[in-house]
């Protein structure tokens, strides 16, 4: 028999292939935000509202063939400056102190998009989650309890309206276990949503159906945490924003869905643009407090 001397060549191209490419591709994606978002900022005021950004999942984002970018354009064009956040190497949340830190002169917290939150801080079955971060799950838990001190407005998307809601105490459900769930909200078409009345949302967006959103996530808002309100759901049930409002004057909304995925769309643009200006509205509000907690 005669030895196919080139067969071990060939494998070792493949298997470069397989591991090569799909890091290129992270590499190139990231690259592409990270100059898209530098170019946005360049094209606002000085005074532009700082919005503090947890970092995007640029594995999640390559994974749908897509980019973050739409979180730069669509904050750009509502006047706000992302500064997005480094996650800590180390697990555990940070002290008051380092997340004080974080959030220095910020604005504003935006919890974007990403993997699955770890279903350990909710009792959840392990083993079913994705690109799972548990440093960026502490650390942005740790970011919203200081910025809810600081009473800076919080937004929170996909994966943010997760991670609030079990920073309250609650709990997530995994949609991997239902076909039609998982076809509906991972998907390119979208699907309608119901937005209650007597909500901060329906103040913005109004009450009523949303015709189209597009939801990418596998995880959903299961059992509300303490003083979380479910304020909009999917014609199934599944629970499509949140709200806290436990504070005096509290801005803290997170939807389930991508707004930064449809630029046009005059509707869910007004919900970013809200959130920009409820950040610049109470910007010189809160460097008072601070000025006068500094004299105490």
């Amino acid at each position: 028999m005669s030895e196919d001397v080139g067969a071990a060549p060939r494998k070792k191209r493949r298997i470069l292939k397989f591991v090569l490419v799909p890091l290129v591709v992270i590499a190139i994606l990231y690259l592409l935000a990270l100059g898209g978002l530098r170019l946005q900022n360049s094209l606002l005021p000085e005074d532009a509202p700082k919005i503090a950004m947890t970092p995007d999942d640029e594995a999640w984002y390559a994974r749908l063939g897509a980019t973050a970018m739409g979180y730069d354009q669509i904050f750009t064009r509502a006047g706000g400056k992302l500064v997005k956040l480094e996650i800590p190497e180390k697990t555990g949340l940070l002290e008051p102190a380092e997340a004080a830190r974080v959030l220095e002169g910020m604005d504003a917290l935006l919890l974007s998009g990403g993997g699955d939150v770890d279903p350990g801080l909710y009792g959840g079955e392990p083993g079913t989650a994705e690109l799972v971060s548990r440093q960026r799950d502490d650390f942005e838990i740790s970011l919203i309890a200081e910025a809810r001190r600081r009473n800076i407005p919080i937004l929170g998307v996909c994966r943010g309206c997760q991670i609030l809601n079990v920073a309250f105490g609650g709990a997530l459900i995994d949609l991997d276990n239902d076909k039609e769930l998982k076809k509906i909200h991972f998907g390119v078409k979208g699907h309608p949503i119901e937005i209650e009345k007597e909500s901060l949302l329906s103040a913005i967006m109004h009450p009523g159906k949303v015709d189209n959103v597009k939801s990418y996530h596998r995880q959903a808002v299961g059992r509300l945490g303490k003083g979380v309100r479910a304020v909009a759901h999917s014609p199934e049930g599944t629970v499509e924003a949140i709200e806290v409002s436990e504070l005096e004057n509290e801005w803290t909304v997170a939807v389930q869905w991508h707004p930064e995925m449809t630029l046009n769309d005059e509707l869910q643009f007004s919900l970013i643009k809200t959130f920009v200006d409820e950040a610049r509205r109470r910007r010189p509000v809160r460097k008072t407090v601070q000025s006068a907690e500094g004299t105490k």
